[in-house]
C-alpha cells in the first residue's frame, strides 16, 4: 500500500491525540499557559463542560500576551480562537492533513460525533505515524533528496 492510500484508509482517532492541554472556559490567561507549560504543550483546547469553545496557542501568546502583561489576569475568552475549525475523530488522516495544510495549521481539535474534544491533532503524530508504519522508508531518506553526489562513494 502506498503513502496516499494509507493516508485515506487511516483514522484520525489511531494517532496520538495528546498533545494538548485541556482548560475551562473563563480561566485566567496566566492560568492557562502555566499549565500549558506545566505539561509542556504549545496549545489549550478550551471547552465548556467537555464541548469545544475555541482554541489557544503558542501562537496567540506571541501575538497578542507577550507585550501586553495587564492581560495575564484577564479571563482566556478575549484570546481564544472561538469556534475553530475541527475533524471529527472517524475522519481520515487524508481530510485531517488536507484541512491543516489548506489553513496553515499547527493543531486541529479533533471531537467525536457528540462534538466532546477527544484530541488534538498535530503534523508531529502524523509524521511519528508514517515513522511507525514506514520505518524503512522514513529512516532512509537522504537530508537532501534532489541533490546527487559527484562521485561514487567507496573503493
Amino acid at each position: 500500500m502506498n503513502l496516499e492510500q494509507e493516508l485515506q484508509k487511516e483514522l484520525v482517532a489511531h494517532l496520538n491525540l495528546s498533545n494538548f492541554t485541556s482548560v475551562e472556559i473563563g480561566i485566567s490567561v496566566k492560568r492557562t499557559i502555566e499549565k500549558m507549560r506545566e505539561e509542556k504543550n504549545t496549545c489549550a483546547i478550551i471547552t465548556d463542560h467537555g464541548a469545544l469553545v475555541g482554541i489557544f496557542t503558542e501562537h496567540d501568546i506571541l501575538a497578542k500576551i507577550v507585550n501586553n502583561p495587564e492581560t495575564w489576569l484577564l479571563p482566556i475568552d478575549d484570546f481564544i480562537t472561538p469556534s475553530p475549525l475541527t475533524v471529527r475523530d472517524k475522519d481520515s488522516v487524508q481530510v485531517a492533513l488536507t484541512l491543516m495544510e489548506e489553513n496553515q495549521f499547527r493543531n486541529l481539535p479533533v471531537v467525536d460525533e457528540k462534538g466532546k474534544v477527544v484530541g488534538n491533532l498535530t503534523h508531529y503524530a502524523i509524521i511519528k505515524y508514517l515513522a511507525d508504519r514506514f520505518p524503512e522508508t522514513v529512516y532512509n531518506l537522504s537530508p537532501e533528496p534532489d541533490r546527487n553526489p559527484r562521485k561514487r562513494d567507496g573503493a
